[in-house]
């Protein structure tokens, strides 16, 4: 009877089930006797996919990985006690996928020769503050982190100059933004060092975000300079992504312009030819659709060159009231418009 484990994806298991409905690889609850012999036969089979496997003891690949393979994935497995791929050569390419580790996780002091591969697997939270790839070398081309929860800190681990590294889709909650912080930081470095210019907008994004979520009070003089910082970098990551997302500035100018536009239909302008217009509420009933629309550009067209400072002269603002409008929309226009160039800028010389 063949072993009645099945993966998510489909995949099946051909061992001989001799443990009842499943192998001793898929088996759940093992004896001591069968944890001996998951161990000899992973060595007798010099196994080198780990789908759907169950380890219910310390996992020590040094100790028991002691063959040559082309390269080794683990996918789908349970870990319930202590991994420990440290201090070992990593030659060929590593995958760990969708696998869930329970306890304690080491990388230190391995070399990874090979791609490394880390997706969508769940981390125990109690050792996310660990530093589990520290003085682990990665000597491979490529190194993904993609989708994992509760990862741990990646402080201590050494980058090639050759090597890309890709931190995407792992998050944290408030109480461990200062983990997201440092991994995007150490993300950042990298790809900067490389000239990775795709992703290092990614990693400041959320490296700034994650430094947002770890200001603390105790870290200011007053209470003042705390709410002002938390202003500024909400302003930052809201308006403009921490000047990563230019289509969010581009979208906050055009509504800051279309916002003033209608005030100054309230208000009303003088034209060139002296005449005074404005959008009469009282008669709303007699203007159309088109008449609306047609007098709201016009509106519109004095925000934007008042927005600009570019100010033509054809129009001009009434009251005093719509003298303070425009100098706060100057005021506005001429920070923004100066963010924008700095912020382009920076991408060009990226």
């Amino acid at each position: 009877m063949n072993c009645n484990w099945k993966s998510k994806n489909g995949k099946v298991c051909n061992r001989y089930a001799r443990f009842g409905c499943f192998c001793v690889f898929h088996k759940k609850n093992k004896t001591k006797r069968e944890n001996i012999l998951f161990k000899h036969y992973l060595k007798k089979e010099r196994i080198e996919e780990f789908t759907g496997f169950l380890f219910e003891d310390d996992f020590v690949i040094k100790d028991l990985v002691d063959y040559d393979y082309n390269y080794l994935r683990f996918e789908e497995c349970i870990f319930y006690k202590k991994v420990d791929f440290s201090n070992f050569i990593f030659r060929e390419k590593v995958e760990i996928l969708n696998c869930r580790f329970l306890d304690q996780v080491l990388f230190s002091s391995s070399e990874f020769n090979g791609d490394l591969i880390i997706k969508k697997n769940y981390f125990n939270q109690n050792i996310i503050d660990e530093k589990i790839f520290k003085h682990a070398s990665i000597n491979s081309q490529n190194f993904e982190l993609i989708g994992n929860i509760n990862f741990p800190r990646l402080d201590g681990i050494v980058f090639s100059k050759e090597s890309k590294f890709i931190l995407r889709d792992c998050q944290y909650d408030s109480d461990y933004s200062y983990i997201g912080k440092v991994n995007y930081t150490i993300a950042q470095i990298q790809a900067e060092r490389i000239h990775d210019t795709k992703n290092i907008g990614y990693y400041t994004y959320y490296e700034r975000k994650y430094s947002n979520n770890n200001i603390n009070r105790n870290d200011f003089r007053s209470y003042s300079e705390y709410l002002l910082s938390k202003i500024l970098n909400y302003i930052a990551r809201e308006f403009m992504g921490y000047g990563e997302h230019l289509s969010k500035l581009f979208f906050y100018i055009i509504s800051i312009i279309s916002v003033f536009a209608i005030l100054y239909m309230i208000i009303g302008v003088t034209n060139s030819s002296g005449d005074i217009v404005r959008f009469e509420f009282e008669n709303i009933k007699n203007y159309s659709a088109f008449e609306v629309f047609k007098l709201y550009i016009e509106f519109w067209y004095f925000s934007l060159v008042t927005f600009s400072t570019v100010g033509f002269g054809d129009m001009a603002i009434n009251g005093v009231i719509g003298k303070i409008l425009v100098c706060i929309e100057v005021f506005i226009g001429i920070t923004v418009q100066s963010t924008w160039v700095a912020l382009i800028m920076r991408r060009m010389f990226r």
